[in-house]
This record gives structure tokens, sequence and C-alpha cells, in this order.
């Protein structure tokens, strides 16, 4: 079967979200997005980023960072943990822990999806430079990437999860979702 298309604007979308206990969504939500954006680990040139990529991935929402990092803490083997998140930089949560909103402390008006990506989940991405596609291969013979692209990174919790269980903490900008699908229905953000 199917999924439903539904058309929406950004401002229907952050709606949605910030009132994401009292729709249909409950708990943990597990959802496909196709965003948007700049890469990070690209050079700046004439205060612009040389790459950027159009990615499609699974998300967890409503999942918390901080109880999720004692959990895989506990099944890795250790007897308890007392693992503590620090403070988003910048950002705070729009309405409560539980809801998967942040905003910009700067910019209260620029709202942020948060949500987990597992590293074992495959994620799709298209890479662009100046408008055309490229791969990374291609951008690396350009010099198109900084050294921090390639840098090891650590683990999440500060590096208490281990590699086969490593997933990503993520805000992702309204401004940036393409498509979101939940519960079997394509959301197609309309601009």
């Amino acid at each position: 079967m199917k999924n439903s298309k539904v058309y929406i604007t950004q401002a229907q979308l952050e709606a949605m979200f910030l009132n994401y206990k009292k729709e249909a969504f409950t708990g943990v939500t597990f959802a496909n997005v196709i965003y948007k954006g700049d890469v990070s680990g690209s050079r700046t040139i004439n205060k612009v980023k040389a790459l950027q990529k159009v990615t499609e991935v699974q998300i967890t929402l409503g999942s918390s960072y901080e109880a999720k990092v004692q959990r895989l803490e506990v099944k890795q083997g250790a007897e308890s943990s007392d693992f503590e998140a620090n403070k988003m930089s910048g950002k705070s949560y729009t309405n409560g822990y539980e809801n998967p909103v942040v905003h910009s402390d700067k910019r209260p008006d620029f709202k942020m999806l948060v949500m987990i990506v597992e590293h074992k989940t495959k994620r799709k991405s298209t890479y662009f430079h100046n408008g055309e596609v490229i791969t990374i291969d291609q951008a690396t013979e350009l010099d198109l990437l900084t050294p921090s692209f390639f840098a090891e990174k650590t683990t999440a919790g500060r590096g208490l999860v281990s590699e086969e269980n490593d997933f990503d903490f993520n805000t992702l900008g309204f401004d940036k979702i393409m498509q979101i699908t939940l519960n079997k229905t394509d959301y197609m953000i309309i601009r």
C-alpha cells in the first residue's frame, strides 16, 4: 500500500511537532526524512559552503539522548550508568524535553527538529557543488573538503557508546526539511 501524500507549509510542519504529544504521535516515533543543507566539513568560498547535500535517512523522534546513552552503557556491560547529557549549546527545548522541537537561543523563531540517527541506518546522500552533482572523491580532488570532514569522531555519550551501537543526536532546521514520512503519510513541504 502506498503512503498517502499531504502537502503542508513549513509553519504547519512546525505546529505539528510543537503539538507532538497532543496529536497522533506519542512516545518514540520513527520517521523518514529528506532534507537539504550545507556539508559542514566543506570549505567556505565567498562566505558560502562549497558543498551542499540532499539526504534521506530514517530517524527517531521523542527519544531522550541521556536515557539512550544510559541504556546502551548498561547493555554494553556496565552495572549502572550515571551519564548526564550536557546542555545543547545555543539551543533550548521549546515545549519541554518530551517535545522534539528546539529553538535557537539567539533567534527563538528559528526552530529545529531534534532527532536521533542510528549509525547502522543507511543514509542516502547526493552531494552538489555549484548546483551540479559531485562525488566525495571529486570533491576531494577539487580540495573542497576540510580535514574535519575526514576526522575520527567520538562515539555518543562522550565516547561511552560502542561503535556498533553508535548514533548521532542531531538538530535539523525545519527550513531544511523537504519531506518527512510519519505513520504512512508523506508530508511534502511546500515553499
